[in-house]
């Protein structure tokens, strides 16, 4: 599972790039706290620890971002573990070791003390074992999004099963469906399918009109009614109305490949039927 996520991190950096920074120049410094204030090189030492920071992070946060494209920590972790390993320890250990060259050697003018050997012993491991901290802060980020979303997606999955296995209180079990219990004021009463003229939408209600032209609503959705009615009496003819052949007085084509329909009792707006289900529905109305 493939996820692109804006991470929440804006906070993170603000507060971390400066600690790490801060860390990064005062871990193994043997003189006091005191001291290092008074010293103006400090100054110069922590900025550039800073600064370097921030490059490091936000070159590793560029390439997190497009692994996220290609890599999913859950199907392919193995894989995606080597490859942002080796692209993203080995740039952020080669700024390290041309950054501490060239600033102790030209900038600070420290080469008399300065010593290649301690680069790699110190300050690339110091550095990756920040790097692993951060990746593993960005892994968590990642899990989360990608627990919610899963959660998200068994939820809906889950609501999908319950609306389409309710059970049909109008069809008693073994026979075939010949009324619907619907809504008429207060109380409920029967109607029977051959009553009916179509079952439309009107926002949360699902409304029917007989052919009398009165109005009933029902507890069900236009979905539920359309598993139930028979397929040879009924037809969805769009996403708000289901109508029972008995309605349809007439059918045109509006050229373009839709059907426009006229029903009896008249619907209040224009009835129509998509070019995709307009064969179907002509198979239907001749009784194929």
């Amino acid at each position: 599972m493939l996820l692109s996520i804006s991470y929440p991190d804006r906070n993170l950096r603000l507060i971390a790039i400066p600690l790490w920074g801060f860390l990064y120049r005062n871990i193994g410094e043997v003189a006091s706290f005191g001291q290092l204030l008074k010293d103006p090189q400090y100054y110069l030492d922590l900025g550039v620890g800073i600064l370097v920071t921030f490059l490091i992070w936000e070159l590793n946060r560029f390439f997190i971002l497009r692994f996220d494209k290609k890599y999913s920590w859950v199907d392919q972790g193995f894989q995606r573990v080597l490859i942002q390993g080796a692209t993203c320890f080995g740039l952020s250990s080669l700024i390290v070791l041309m950054v501490t060259f060239v600033y102790n050697t030209y900038l600070a003018q420290r080469h008399p003390l300065f010593n290649i050997e301690i680069v790699f012993m110190t300050d690339i491991p110091m550095a990756c074992m920040f790097l692993l901290v951060m990746h593993l802060l960005y892994i968590g980020m990642w899990m989360r999004v990608y627990h919610l979303r899963v959660v998200e997606g068994l939820q809906t999955r889950i609501n999908s099963l319950e609306s389409t296995s309710v059970p049909n209180v109008n069809t008693p079990s073994g026979r075939s469906l010949r009324s619907l219990l619907v809504n008429q004021g207060k109380a409920q009463v029967p109607l029977n399918l051959e009553e009916m003229a179509y079952l439309s939408v009107a926002g949360d209600l699902c409304v029917i009109r007989n052919l009398q032209g009165q109005s009933f609503t029902i507890d069900q959705t236009l979905e539920q009614l359309e598993d139930n009615l028979p397929s040879s009496e009924f037809f969805r003819l769009n996403r708000q109305i289901i109508a029972h052949r008995q309605a349809i007085r007439k059918v045109e084509t509006d050229g373009s490949g839709r059907l426009l329909l006229q029903l009896s009792p008249a619907f209040s707006e224009e009835v129509s039927v998509s070019r995709k289900k307009a064969n179907a529905f002509k198979d239907w109305m001749i009784g194929q």
